[in-house]
């Protein structure tokens, strides 16, 4: 619970300042309203405790889903978008997102369009999602639009499991195999690098460069903690901007094994926001625009972008598409199917429907592929330090004997 400072006025006019309780500006706001107060200015009292704020939680994709098909429902039943927006929030467990749909709420009741008081938080609603409720307001089919939204969100974060499946058991081994390299060259090789020096036996390169690591990271661990911590930040802000994005997103779609896998994840992702963004009864352009910034990958956003400027000039999505080198012959044959037979929304649900199986089976052919494949590295790795450890040792017996 808060406290709220306000200067409002009565319906005769006169200035009214005050304190009111609640737990966040909005329910502050129609607490005074219910008195008959038109608010003119409101803000949080500072806390006298020197406590920290808190820190917002961030929306996840479950809670856009859970909430589209809330609202999908009670918009279906009859019920005012005000009532609708106000029992959602009281059932959403997130504080960050109850707050936002209770501001939703204010705008909407004050004569906003829902869209545009969505738009008003574009960290929580996105593009996509504004774009369907805006067709659906327009259409009078909003409980259709917010359907197909929490359709989109769930086969998205369906998607985002699948993925994130597939590099768990990599990851996995890969740190296990990092922490016991680490292990090895603090506790282990210092040990064989003492007895070398007593014995003054001449080490091969191997061994040498061995030595050497384990002598950097036991004594200049802070260096080294320093360097990797650079290279990330370097590395992170590099990504981050337009050029190192580009550069990223490129090698992405070139790697060896993932290269297919991430193409495939692009085109399923514009395809089945377009097919949404068609079926709601977004204008074409509109939707491209919109089914770009959803690919998550730079390559393939420049791609559908250079198309939305042909189809603007006049010309099907067929030739642009495939004039780009970008899409796989399936989807513009299948694209191609649907603009000349009036089912373009369909076309692209089936091709969809049909990447999200073939996305379902190379994660699980990878998964497959890079268990043997982990084993093969790890067991690498340990060979190269068990070989470059005893590499000297069969030399010992000449140099004692010297």
């Amino acid at each position: 619970m808060s406290s709220f400072t306000y200067t409002a006025r009565d319906r005769n006019g006169a200035q009214k300042l005050g304190v009111v309780d609640a737990r966040h500006v909005n329910e502050a706001r129609e607490m005074l309203r219910a008195k008959d107060l038109f608010v003119v200015e409101i803000q949080e009292k500072a806390s006298t405790e020197g406590s920290r704020p808190k820190r917002k939680k961030k929306v996840k994709i479950g809670d856009m889903v859970v909430m589209s098909r809330q609202l999908a429902t009670l918009v279906r039943a009859g019920l005012s978008i005000i009532e609708c927006l106000h029992i959602v929030a009281t059932q959403t467990e997130n504080s960050t997102f109850a707050d936002a749909l209770n501001d939703v709420r204010l705008s909407v009741l004050t004569g906003s369009t829902l869209a545009d008081a969505l738009r008003r938080h574009p960290k929580v609603f996105n593009e996509k999602y504004v774009a369907l409720v805006q067709a659906g307001e327009t259409g009078g089919v909003l409980d259709q639009t917010l359907e197909i939204a929490a359709q989109q969100f769930d086969q998205e974060a369906d998607l985002r499991e699948k993925v994130k499946a597939a590099f768990v058991y990599p990851m996995v081994v890969m740190f296990a195999s990092i922490a016991v390299v680490i292990f090895m060259l603090v506790f282990i090789v210092p040990v064989f690098a003492n007895v070398y020096v007593q014995f003054g036996a001449e080490l091969p390169p191997v061994t040498q460069l061995l030595v050497t690591m384990s002598f950097v990271i036991v004594h200049y661990w802070w260096a080294v903690g320093i360097s990797i911590y650079v290279g990330i930040k370097f590395l992170k802000k590099y990504h981050a901007s337009p050029k190192g994005r580009r550069v990223f997103d490129q090698l992405s779609l070139k790697l060896p094994l993932l290269g297919k896998l991430n193409r495939k994840i692009a085109v399923s992702r514009f395809t089945q926001t377009f097919a949404g963004s068609v079926q709601a009864g977004v204008p074409i352009l509109r939707a491209l625009a919109i089914s770009a910034q959803t690919s998550g990958n730079v390559i393939i956003m420049e791609a559908i972008n250079k198309v939305t400027v042909q189809v603007k000039e006049g010309a099907t999505l067929t030739a642009p598409l495939e004039a780009t080198g970008q899409f796989p012959p399936l989807v513009v044959r299948m694209i191609a199917a649907g603009e000349q037979s009036g089912n373009l929304d369909e076309m692209l649900s089936e091709i969809t429907k049909f990447y999200n199986r073939d996305i379902e089976y190379t994660v699980g052919k990878l998964t497959r592929i890079m268990e043997p494949a982990m084993t093969v590295v790890v067991g690498g790795i340990v060979l190269f330090v068990l070989l470059a450890l005893y590499m000297p040792v069969f030399n010992l017996t000449n140099v004692v004997h010297k």
